[in-house]
């Protein structure tokens, strides 16, 4: 059982991180003493809990990570009967609208993956794309660049908007390349 001042380290990690991500997503650069100051402490203060900046980006890119793995893997288990083509969309899907409503966390994974991180994230794709990619790069590493590029031009414009049926038109060109039904 954690203690008291356990306890009290973990929250103040967690707001650490919950106010560096509020920094990211309003499109501006991690920057730990204005973290700090966010919180009411100084910047060495923050340091008691963060052994620096990039470890600090580390831990958001872990989180992010996890976070879009384990919406993956729930649109993965919710989809589990249905054919290859279908819960290549569904998967798809989900790693889209988690993107779209974590643009800032999305943009810091995209920019800074980790591979273990990034194989749990495609790690429900497996099961589709067997066997689909007859030479050239794994079927997994296609519909990570396809979704790289679909989020890009849906986040950062100037065709936001489109993403939704770019996802669609991306994900059926490659269900047809790769002969999924």
């Amino acid at each position: 059982m954690a203690t008291p001042r356990q306890r009290y380290r973990e929250q103040v990690r967690r707001e650490i991180k919950q106010a560096a991500l509020a920094q990211i997503s309003g499109g501006e650069e991690l920057n730990v003493t204005a973290v700090a100051r966010r919180l009411g402490m100084t910047g060495p203060a923050l340091y008691k809990y963060f052994a620096g900046r990039d470890r600090l980006l580390a831990e958001l890119v872990d989180d992010g990570l996890g976070e879009l793995a384990a919406a993956v893997r729930q649109a993965g288990t919710a989809t589990a009967e249905s054919g290859p083509r279908e819960r290549l969309h569904a998967l798809a899907r989900a790693f889209f609208d988690w993107a779209v409503a974590h643009p800032g966390l999305y943009r810091l994974v995209a920019s800074a993956p980790t591979l273990p991180g990034v194989e749990e994230v495609l790690r429900p794709f497996q099961p589709v794309l067997a066997g689909a990619a007859g030479g050239g790069p794994p079927a997994t590493v296609l519909v990570w660049a396809r979704l790289q590029g679909v989020l890009s031009v849906e986040l950062r414009g100037p065709f936001t908007g489109v993403g939704e049926a770019l996802l669609t038109a991306e994900m059926d060109a490659l269900a047809d390349a790769m002969g999924l039904l």
